[in-house]
């Protein structure tokens, strides 16, 4: 078969308070990605459109050289779209490549806590959670510096920060429910993390779940009732069971060792291929329905059925688009890997990298990595 182009699209939200670390991470993200590309067996480059480029490196070299934290942005809300193509394509097939595109989503943190005055401000803060609608993964930032100092005494500062966003739920609820409908569009999977893990250098992430849940369990349960307030189909949908330790760098009086991160790497991963492993997940559970697949997972894959994927694409099924095909091909990929032992899945990546299949070596890659933050206690994944 004829190769063709495969274009896969994910989104990534983040909420966290002022402070949490949100920017420092988003530099630390593309900072560290861009560096990797000059490293033997990179397989891929992760880029972002100029203006975005050029401030995100920016930050992050005064971070790397000049140990200098990011200004935080009062009230700037950012979509930062990145594209992961494959390296060393020659330019008569850069046209054709596959590639995957990844919007990450940053929701002020002063909305966050409530902080919208004016009317145009609370306008802009409703129009930001809209936007924040079609992530696939949200990130709920737990932040480390605030709970070290409120060492003994963590139900207080995590009361605070689960209210808070509550309250920030309710001040924009009806806006967003139009006549009270609740939308199937929505993220469905939240994963709790601890920003500035590097204050917690013994701590793993089974220790951080065990202590939101014993000093913050109520308050868990509280947000993911508010949550499922706003969605349709709520059994395909996952608050308080996914964890993750994250750190951008080490930081220390005057000094920030960026090589010293935590969970960074894993942001990729994350946002790309586990949303895919989660409904498939809840479509084998048969609590996905067939109309929120439709809107997941694809229309073809939805109506088809991944038993039947590759008979579709050998096929070639008249009428579908390559957007629908990749979701299709990206679908089969994560299906086939979810449960494959390290020592294949790198035997994958380096087939799929010779024979230039860049999605398929890209899931691989993607899926070992996940697998591998489990074992190294910085992730918990729920399929239960």
């Amino acid at each position: 078969m004829k190769h063709m182009n495969n274009s896969v699209d994910q989104q990534i939200a983040l909420f966290g308070q002022s402070g949490s670390g949100k920017t420092a991470l988003l530099c630390s993200f593309y900072g560290a990605a861009r560096d990797s590309t000059q490293s033997e067996g990179q397989l891929f480059e992760l880029s972002a459109k100029d203006d975005r480029h050029t401030k995100l490196m920016k930050m992050y070299l005064g971070m790397k050289e000049d140990s200098l934290a990011p200004p935080q942005n009062r009230f700037e809300s950012h979509k930062t779209v990145f594209s992961l193509k494959q390296k060393n394509i020659p330019i008569k097939d850069a046209a054709k490549s596959d590639q995957v595109n990844l919007t990450w989503h940053d929701y002020p943190g002063e909305w966050f806590e409530g902080g919208a005055v004016t009317d145009s401000e609370k306008q802009d803060k409703v129009e930001t959670f809209r936007n924040l609608l079609g992530s696939d993964v949200a990130l709920f930032l737990v932040d480390g510096q605030k709970l070290h100092d409120y060492a003994n005494e963590e139900e207080r500062y995590l009361s605070y920060l689960f209210d808070g966003f509550i309250e920030n739920l309710n001040q924009i609820k009806d806006a967003i429910l139009e006549g009270g409908k609740q939308l199937q569009q929505f993220p469905r999977i939240w994963v709790i993390a601890l920003s500035k893990a590097d204050l917690w250098p013994d701590l793993q992430v089974k220790d951080f779940e065990n202590l939101l849940n014993k000093k913050a369990g109520n308050e868990i349960i509280a947000l993911r009732s508010k949550l499922l307030e706003f969605i349709d189909n709520d059994e395909a949908f996952s608050f308080g069971k996914d964890f993750l330790l994250l750190s951008s760098a080490k930081f220390t009086p005057g000094h920030i060792d960026i090589s010293q991160r935590k969970g960074v790497d894993v942001l990729l991963p994350l946002a790309c291929v586990l949303p895919m492993q989660r409904h498939l997940w809840w479509q084998e559970l048969k609590v996905l329905p067939i109309n929120l697949a439709d809107i997941l997972l694809g229309n073809e894959i939805a109506q088809m059925g991944f038993k039947i994927v590759s008979k579709v694409l050998k096929n070639k099924v008249s009428g579908t688009n390559n957007k629908a095909m990749a979701a299709l091909v990206f679908a089969e990929l994560v299906r086939d890997m979810v449960d494959q032992p390290t020592e294949l899945l790198q035997k994958a990546r380096e087939e799929a990298v010779g024979r230039r299949e860049f999605l398929k070596a890209i899931t691989a890659e993607f899926t070992r990595k996940l697998n591998q933050a489990e074992a190294d206690q910085v992730l918990v994944r729920d399929f239960a």
